[in-house]
């Protein structure tokens, strides 16, 4: 396969992977120009799970930083936009369903290109069993509450992947619109809630703006573990630039797309955050919101009676669901490029004819997690299994944004020298790389008690297969590319 890019400062729209034919009579191009600015925002939107994220994530943040949610959020949302610049930066140059395998492979060489695709590999394959395995087991809860009928969360397990799988096989319009229309559903409910609380509150003169203080960290608290839990909840935004190939004005839209789903989310967790804090009550938030197993629904409750505490439960299921629809689309498109490019089984890189969705990365993802989430719900309990996945599948992802940031103040440094900028593509990549750097080591050396202390040998595992993997797959890339073949033969 061979690759093309624009020149320095060059406003071409073009994607950088030319369309391919067949090979072997396998169908390899995804639907070109098929998506707009809309969707490309939806995938990002979904991935991060928005009202899911929320309703799980501060829990236990509240136990850390008590009434200070609020201030992680915001925080962790600058933060984050330190990494989304690297996506946005390399999407304007190179355009492509690869992403950052794409990206590292252009700045650092073949080599990390492979790395980086190895861990995304296994990133991708964590995100589906973790977004559905807790997902199941709250629809059994949710079902038996008010049916009285118990269906083991299995059933729905394996359901709701038999699903995904037939959506995201149709296609990526009509996966992106279901998409599109759960997260309005799910971020209408949340919104709909907060505003209740903030009125009410409100009324009575409680609204205060000491949340967003560090003076409302309790004695004996982390604001630093917080913030770090509210930058994992930005984790997902990158995946718009996996529809690089399939997005109209890609050179366009896919940046705008990195940024506009992380200022939707953004404002969103702030939004909903502030909310928790005033509905619960910022005294309480360390002695029963950090105990409390579904604080949400008891603010829901509080404020808006049980239709709506019901409606909130189910917002929270419908956005597990979404961001699994979402990763497994995103994630077949790179596992696709893995396989187009010769580093993964070629038939990985089939699509399918007159759909021209990627079939074959699509059938994987959603086979092995289907295996490896009812494997791991069923040996640790669901909730045990959606936190060792979660972690695992988070620290994978940190790590791919660690070499994002690297290639690109490489990559612009030496092949866009005209359009480096000192900030854009120095400053703001190093910060990136301390910042996620600093995360991973901090999960690496405290990890937490069982399953979670397992958590560094299996990344050190992946990486000990990894490493070797890519000296030899990536050397044969390298020379390929010197002998001016394409990788693909």
């Amino acid at each position: 396969m061979s690759e093309t890019s624009a020149p320095a400062g060059g406003s071409s729209d073009a994607t950088v992977i030319p369309a391919a034919g067949e090979f072997g009579g396998a169908h390899t191009t995804l639907r070109r120009g098929a998506l707009g600015l809309t969707s490309a925002i939806v995938i990002s939107v979904a991935v991060m799970s928005p009202a899911a994220s929320i309703f799980f994530n501060t829990i236990p943040q509240a136990g850390l930083v008590g009434a200070a949610i609020p201030l992680c959020y915001l925080v962790g949302f600058v933060v984050a936009l330190l990494v989304a610049n690297q996506y946005s930066e390399f999407s304007r140059e190179l355009p492509s369903s690869g992403s950052a395998y794409t990206f590292v492979r252009e700045g650092l060489g073949a080599r990390f290109g492979f790395l980086t695709g190895w861990i995304g590999l296994i990133a991708i394959v964590l995100g589906v069993p973790y977004s559905f395995v807790l997902m199941s087991a709250n629809l059994q809860t949710l079902v038996y509450r008010f049916s009285g009928v118990n269906i083991h969360w299995t059933i729905y397990f394996v359901a709701a992947v038999g699903v995904v799988f037939a959506i995201s096989y149709i296609g990526i319009r009509e996966s992106l619109r279901v998409d599109l229309t759960l997260l309005v559903f799910e971020i209408g409910v949340c919104l709909t809630l907060a505003a209740l609380v903030l009125f009410n509150v409100g009324s009575s003169g409680g609204l205060s703006l000491a949340p967003f203080s560090p003076a409302s960290v309790p004695a004996g608290g982390d604001l630093t573990v917080g913030i770090v839990l509210a930058i994992l909840s930005f984790i997902g935004f990158e995946t718009a630039a996996a529809l690089g190939e399939e997005t109209r004005s890609p050179r366009r839209n896919i940046p705008r797309a990195v940024y506009g789903s992380m200022l939707v989310v953004g404002a969103f967790y702030v939004i909903m955050a502030y909310a928790a804090v005033m509905g619960y009550g910022p005294d309480k938030m360390v002695s029963g919101y950090a105990h409390d197993a579904a604080p949400f629904d008891t603010i829901a409750r509080a404020f808006g009676g049980n239709t709506l505490a019901v409606l909130v439960d189910i917002a929270g299921i419908l956005s597990f669901f979404s961001a699994a629809l979402a990763i497994v689309n995103g994630g077949a498109r790179i596992i696709y490029t893995l396989g187009r490019d010769g580093l993964l089984p070629r038939p990985l890189a089939w699509t399918h004819p007159t759909r021209q969705t990627p079939a074959g990365a699509i059938t994987l993802l959603c086979g092995i997690g289907l295996v490896a989430g009812v494997a791991l719900g069923l040996a640790l309990t669901p909730i045990s299994a959606f936190g060792f996945l979660g972690t695992l599948d988070a620290l994978f992802v940190l790590l791919i944004y660690l070499l994002v940031s690297a290639a690109c103040i490489r990559f612009f440094w030496r092949s866009r020298r005209a359009n480096f900028r000192l900030v854009r593509h120095g400053v703001i990549p190093a910060l990136g790389m301390l910042i996620t750097g600093g995360i991973v080591a901090l999960a690496l050396i405290s990890p937490g008690d069982a399953p979670l202390s397992y958590i560094p040998y299996v990344v050190g595992a992946w990486l000990l297969i990894g490493i070797p993997l890519a000296l030899i797959v990536g050397g044969k890339a390298v020379a390929t590319e010197q002998a001016g073949e394409s990788p693909t033969g």
